[in-house]
């Protein structure tokens, strides 16, 4: 048997490697967070307590103690249990509380089956599949509140179904996406929307490797599983594991970003609040997306061959032609553009897009945009056309040429020929015109 402090730096070690193939950032360009994590691992102490099942796989006690956060698990399936729920978070001191939302296609025309709700005492799971969306309505002050600071990951879907279902408009929002989106800006490296897995094993490795986020990445639910009942013990933990990290990955967050407060990051979180508002009129109802249409999108993944985007409808938008690809190429995950349908898949999952303008736009290197170029009509009523300086050339008034050559200069000249007293009378001409005198 290997002595344990050799295992747990081996460990240390390989996880580290796995980590770096699965993540797009290196590990040197991770979170400060990060690297203390690791650093700290390593330095553990080499000796094993007494009850240790196996030294190869039992964490230190000291480090599990530290990293793990025991909260209670709570069920609510009455609308008293949810009225009691969300006075009590209204009555309490927290300034910051964890949401998140599951169900099939969860969204503007999706179904909620699970409502989860972290605060720094315990994890609430309301069940929206046995209390009906009435078990919602008290939870309305807490979402309007401009106190309370919501934590989510990737709102976007959530806000759209509270808002367009529940009418239910969701404030001070602050996007753990967003957040780690922003530091990858402010590191200098290539921004892309991570998962909840990735941004919690960059800034807590030790709680990625005691809460087994491995396994959870590994073994996905399925929408319907969302909704069946009596829930799962797979479902129970999904849920809870995925809300109750939110607001200490704000914290580390905040503090890498230098921005304790968090205001930065909910200011930028808003324009995922007002994805709930998009494409509402353009496509009212679920079957309205035809060929054609103008909508709004806003984009998920660019990729050198594809670019994906989210229309706040079922169906997703997607850019496959390389001609098309490269009128996106200003937009970075998150912007907003406006396009046209050009096409609908057959199975009606997916919308072929091309931004508007197609054909007619270039990429400005000054200010790092697409530009649409102007038309005909625009430029003739910009610079109007001029009569030339030529016109009329070759039609002489009467009695005078048709072409007349104008003076070289019109400065009074000199004689070309000096008539000057020499030897016996001669002629003394300027010199270089003795041509013209003779």
């Amino acid at each position: 048997m290997r002595p344990i402090g050799i295992a747990r730096c081996s460990r240390a070690f390989w996880d580290g490697v796995q980590l770096r193939w699965r993540s797009k950032t290196t590990r040197s360009e991770w979170p400060a967070a990060y690297r203390k994590e690791l650093t700290r691992l390593q330095r553990a102490p080499t000796t094993a307590p007494p009850a240790a099942p196996s030294t190869a796989e039992a964490p230190n006690d000291a480090v599990k103690e530290e990293s793990i956060h025991r909260v209670p698990v709570r069920l609510l399936t009455t609308v008293q249990q949810s009225e009691m729920l969300a006075q009590r978070i209204l009555d309490s001191s927290h300034h910051s509380i964890g949401l998140d939302c599951s169900g099939e296609k969860i969204g503007r025309f999706g179904k909620l089956a699970l409502l989860q709700v972290a605060t720094e005492d315990d994890v609430s799971l309301v069940d929206v599949e046995i209390g009906g969306l009435e078990i919602l309505e008290p939870f309305r002050p807490v979402f309007t509140s401009t106190s309370l600071v919501k934590v989510f990951h990737d709102c976007r879907e959530a806000v759209s179904f509270l808002l367009n279902q529940l009418h239910i408009p969701t404030y001070s929002v602050y996007d753990i996406q967003v957040a780690f989106t922003t530091w990858l800006e402010r590191e200098g490296l290539e921004e892309y929307q991570a998962s909840l897995a990735e941004i919690i094993r960059s800034c807590s490795l030790s709680t990625y490797r005691l809460h087994r986020w491995d396994r959870l990445e590994r073994n996905t639910l399925t929408p319907s599983q969302w909704h069946q009942r009596p829930l799962q013990p797979q479902v129970i933990r999904q849920a809870v594991e995925g809300v109750v990290h939110l607001t200490r990955l704000q914290a580390t967050l905040n503090k890498e970003l230098g921005d304790p407060s968090g205001t930065l990051v909910q200011r930028r979180s808003a324009h995922y609040t007002d994805y709930a508002r998009m494409n509402c009129r353009e496509l009212p109802l679920e079957s309205s997306l035809r060929s054609g249409m103008k909508l709004e999108a806003m984009l998920v993944s660019k990729k050198p061959d594809a670019a994906y985007f989210k229309l706040n409808h079922t169906v997703t938008g997607a850019v496959l032609v390389h001609e098309d690809l490269k009128e996106f190429i200003d937009l970075k995950p998150g912007a907003v553009a406006e396009c046209h349908v050009k096409s609908v898949s057959p199975c009606h999952s997916f919308a072929y897009l091309q931004r508007e303008g197609h054909g007619n736009l270039w990429f400005d290197q000054r200010q790092g945009r697409m530009v649409k170029l102007p038309s005909q009509e625009e430029l003739d009523q910009a610079r109007p056309k001029r009569e030339s300086s030529l016109y009329g050339l070759g039609q002489g008034s009467p009695g005078q040429p048709n072409l007349r050559e104008e003076r070289r200069s019109f400065r009074p000249q000199k004689p070309s020929v000096i008539y000057k007293p020499g030897k016996r009378g001669a002629v003394k001409a300027r010199k270089g015109c003795w041509s013209k005198c003779t």
